[in-house]
């Protein structure tokens, strides 16, 4: 057996199913007034195992304003027929790091990826001076609307 035909990856990406939820949902929040419309370095990937796709950005909004949106979103009917209430059916965290949820049966990792404060970039010209590494410690992410599925 090779490590190729050893997968958990039950979950094809290559289905059309797969491609149109994938682009109703950046559709959805990418578009205006979508909370990834505007941030910094929007990027998208395949998940190594499981099936779906990560989500990343730099900067604002934070992952809970995502889940928000996405859930008004389905449940307003007037906003779009993209989405539809009950289409996000699952919400777990991963080591309390990452949200993934579930749409329609294909899974997005929501990955906000913080912008380093002005403190920081300060740290970091006096390290490369002096060698001294005093940074500021990162926030930890705590939870907020994504309680909002269970």
């Amino acid at each position: 057996m090779t490590p190729a035909d050893d997968s958990t990856d039950s979950t094809p990406r290559n289905d059309p199913h797969t491609f149109e939820v994938l682009g109703r949902v950046l559709t959805e929040l990418c578009r205006p007034p979508g909370p990834l419309g505007d941030c910094l370095a929007f990027r998208l990937w395949p998940m190594l195992l499981g099936g779906g796709y990560v989500l990343s950005w730099y900067g604002m909004p934070e992952e809970d304003t995502v889940i928000s949106y996405l859930l008004a979103t389905a449940a307003d009917d007037g906003q779009t027929d993209v989405l539809r209430p009950g289409d996000i059916r699952q919400l777990t965290r991963d080591r309390d790091r990452y949200t993934t949820i579930d749409i329609q049966g294909v899974k997005f990792q929501l990955r906000p990826e913080p912008m380093f404060p002005p403190e920081v970039y300060a740290a970091l010209d006096a390290y490369w001076r002096s060698g001294d590494s005093k940074l500021p410690p990162r926030k930890v992410h705590a939870g907020g609307a994504s309680e909002a599925l269970g």
